[in-house]
């Protein structure tokens, strides 16, 4: 053997040799020093999932509503396996990223919401706010080049000849107006033919609303474009649901699995009453309780450089991705809420929605500080790391079908709740979670008051059903 192929050979070995004897301490240091202030070849050893912006974009950016009106106070909710849902939220995004860009000037209109919401078109609530950093980077095309409001609701305004036209109505969160110029979708689907069809399905197939504006129903105070029932028939299929415990819950080597992953060997486990189950490694603390609360704080530093909506949209989505927890069929976690909080991290709220419907939550924290969990799922999380994590976990079933009268009006004088007596800012027709004791779940519907709180109207089933 040549005396330069021994140097070579040497080399590798020593190399190996370095690499070896960094992976054994990076491991015991993982186990040995779980206090330290930075992980050891974190890369190797985190449990940190890829996942692409446009898969998140995908998953997240979606409405909470995508209505149609025919323009004659008639209504439909169109739902995401609906056969025309995706064309018309394709033109919708279409028509955002022409505005973001630049390419459809948008400017403050005089027109008022409730007049505009009448017309012929598509209306989308997304059911968060929308910054313009978010919007950006939803459409992904980066920042608007123009103002653009923050918002959760628009309309697309149907031209009355041309059926691949037009106007982007934006209502700002301040309630202000913006529209722009006639916008072309070559691609749009014909919306005459579409109502037609919802119209000849409304007694069977597909639910029919009206508007408060639209049925001279609204109060000063109310919001115009909020839909109720008036239309026959007086009772409609909805799905009855159960809302268990997850199924990992019921050994704790699998739910410690199901919560850490690959990481669960490096964390220190203690049982509290058998109420409380709590992981603890370094600066992580994970607490599982009996009822299916998942609670997680870090309780190191927050990123102060600066965070970016996406980065940390990024890191919740990861959050949520990492912990095998399946929710059960037809079952999807869709983003709620997005508020900026001091020190510039980001709080989410996620709600959980199945077979198309919304699954509302109203529960008691942990914390002990008599504060309610509002969405199933609430995250702080800034630019690196999630910070904070209040999580009901359940795992969702289909048990059969009913039907419920679900007549706003019915409903509210069988409470004895009184229509002055309430603001409406927000109808949604869904379930809800409010204690561990919701388990079976019936449909409602659920009326969120200008002040902030939420009415829950049980729906009557049909006699006889």
């Amino acid at each position: 053997m040549s005396r330069e192929l021994k140097e070579r050979l040497k080399s590798v070995l020593i190399f190996a040799l370095i690499i070896t004897g960094l992976l054994q301490v990076g491991i015991l240091w993982s186990y040995q020093n779980q206090g330290t202030p930075f992980s050891f070849l974190s890369t190797i050893f985190s449990r940190d999932i890829q996942v692409s912006n446009e898969a998140v974009r995908e998953k997240l950016f979606i409405p909470d509503k995508l209505v149609i009106s025919d323009g004659e106070n008639d209504y439909w909710i169109i739902s995401d396996d609906n056969e025309y849902y995706q064309k018309f939220f394709n033109e919708v995004t279409a028509g955002l990223s022409k505005i973001v860009t630049g390419n459809a000037e948008l400017n403050v209109s005089s027109e008022k919401w409730e007049d505009i919401v009448a017309r012929r078109g598509i209306i989308v609530d997304f059911g968060f706010s929308l910054e313009p950093e978010l919007l950006g980077w939803m459409l992904g095309t980066g920042s608007p080049v123009q103002d653009t409001p923050r918002f959760s609701k628009l309309m697309v305004r149907r031209d009355i000849v041309r059926e691949d036209t037009g106007t982007f109505y934006i209502r700002g969160t301040d309630g202000t107006v913006y529209s722009t110029g006639q916008i072309r979708y070559e691609q749009a689907a014909n919306l005459k033919n579409v109502t037609n069809k919802l119209e000849a399905g409304s007694k069977n197939k597909y639910r029919k609303y009206k508007t408060l504006s639209g049925g001279r129903l609204n109060k000063p105070e109310d919001e115009p474009d909020a839909l109720y029932v008036v239309s026959s028939p007086r009772y409609w299929p909805y799905r009855v649901l159960s809302a268990d415990l997850p199924v990992a819950a019921a050994n704790d080597e699998l739910l410690a699995n199901a919560i850490l992953g690959e990481e669960e060997g490096r964390y220190n486990k203690y049982t509290y009453n058998d109420d409380m189950i709590q992981y603890t490694y370094g600066s992580n603390i994970y607490r599982y309780y009996s009822d299916g609360y998942l609670a997680y704080r870090y309780l190191g530093s927050a990123d102060s450089s600066g965070t970016k909506v996406g980065d940390a949209l990024i890191n919740a989505y990861k959050f949520i991705a990492g912990t095998d927890m399946p929710l059960g069929t037809e079952t999807d976690i869709i983003l709620s809420s997005v508020e900026r909080k001091a020190g510039g991290a980001y709080e989410f709220g996620f709600d959980y929605r199945v077979n198309g419907m919304m699954v509302r939550t109203e529960y008691d924290t942990k914390d002990g500080s008599g504060n309610k969990l509002e969405h199933a799922i609430r995250i702080l999380a800034d630019g690196r790391r999630v910070l904070e994590c209040d999580w009901l976990i359940r795992s969702f079933r289909i048990e059969n079908t009913r039907k419920y009268n679900d007549r706003l009006l019915e409903l509210l004088a069988r409470e004895g709740i009184l229509w002055r007596n309430i603001s409406i800012s927000k109808i949604d027709t869904g379930y809800y979670i409010r204690s561990s004791r919701d388990r079976l779940l019936e449909p409602a519907l659920i009326i969120t008051a200008r002040e902030g709180f939420r009415v829950y109207l049980d729906m009557i089933a049909e006699e006889g059903e």
